[in-house]
């Protein structure tokens, strides 16, 4: 499928981008200071299978060049046809850009404003009756989706610079990391997907929630993970053995991600997962990362425990174009509430 927009002397052509061409994908990914590990081919098609959603990623092409593109998963919600860039396991992809050749203000923001013109065009022509396009925290520039009437959403994520991270943390966090270790906490790597589910499973079962996620999705992700060494399993453990937090640490050529994590209701007190974070973050700068997206932000009692580390806010923002049939919907729903 293929669409096209022309303006004056520029052209471009939206085209879907499939299987047999996800190493252009892939290669624009790597260069793009959007793209992230979530935007990979691999993660997104490991995702959509796992979790029974339809992977599309539209590219941008001017000239035959790809200079922009969108990955988004589409699944039916009820009636309702949806696309969105975040699902369970991927709090963001959406848009990416390649690297502005030039330093031309105008040019550049000429250029992303017919990309992203062109590719309203595309993703309302495809009938969704609900577009959610979640953007990395490095795409800040969602102007020419809102003046295409799209609406806009902020979010929030935590990042921390591990560069001599230790002396800015806070004496709290200090304090709760020597209590875990007078007690008795190690810590270690680990492969034992089955351990981190059962942990996973309880931090939800307290809350009365529903994992989000199987552990096949988790043991699937962790194979990609561990075969494209982009990630590692860490677990904290008590004096007497007993697994008391872990933590799943992705990354890419950008950063480290903290991508998911679990602890034990009863053993949190020991500050085993106050330890194991320090401990991540300390092989995360042995190993030359300079930061860490610690993704957490956005929810209040999540938001507290990382604060103690004393990262950086940093704001990232999703677009959202409504059907009117959602539109509808919504409406009547608000008016029996």
């Amino acid at each position: 499928m293929m669409y096209r927009k022309q303006r004056q002397m520029a052209s471009i052509e939206i085209k879907e981008i499939k299987k047999e061409d996800y190493g252009l994908w892939d290669e624009l990914v790597g260069k793009s200071p959007q793209g992230t590990i979530f935007h990979g081919s691999d993660w997104l098609d490991t995702c959509a299978k796992s979790l029974g959603k339809e992977l599309r990623i539209f590219g941008c092409f001017k000239n035959g060049h790809l200079l922009a593109g969108c990955s988004f998963y589409v699944y039916k919600k009820g009636f309702f046809k949806i696309a969105s860039s975040a699902i369970s396991g991927t709090a963001f992809g959406g848009v990416i850009l390649e690297k502005a050749r030039s330093d031309d203000i105008r040019r550049r923001e000429e250029s992303l404003n017919d990309a992203i013109e062109s590719l309203c065009i595309a993703l309302e022509n495809e009938h969704f009756d609900y577009i959610q396009l979640v953007n990395s925290p490095d795409f800040i520039d969602i102007r020419p989706f809102m003046w295409n009437g799209w609406q806009s959403v902020v979010y929030y994520a935590y990042y921390l610079d591990l560069a001599d991270f230790g002396k800015n943390v806070s004496k709290d966090a200090r304090w709760t990391v020597n209590k875990a270790k007078k007690g008795g906490v190690a810590t270690e790597k680990s492969e034992d997907i089955a351990l981190f589910y059962e942990l996973y499973k309880e931090t939800y079962m307290r809350q009365s929630l529903k994992p989000p996620a199987s552990e096949d999705f988790f043991r699937n992700i962790y194979n990609l993970l561990r075969n494209q060494n982009k990630g590692e399993m860490w677990i904290a453990k008590t004096k007497s053995g007993e697994v008391a937090a872990a933590e799943i640490i992705i990354y890419d050529n950008k950063r480290a991600y903290r991508w998911s994590a679990a602890s034990h209701s009863e053993l949190r007190k020991t500050g085993a997962p106050s330890l194991l974070l320090y401990e991540i973050f300390q092989d995360l700068e042995k190993k030359g990362f300079k930061e860490i997206n610690l993704m957490a932000a956005n929810t209040p009692h999540l938001a507290k425990f990382m604060a103690q580390f004393n990262p950086r806010l940093v704001p990232y923002y999703a677009v959202v174009k409504k059907s009117t049939l959602t539109k509808i919907a919504e409406y009547l729903l608000r008016r029996k509430r």
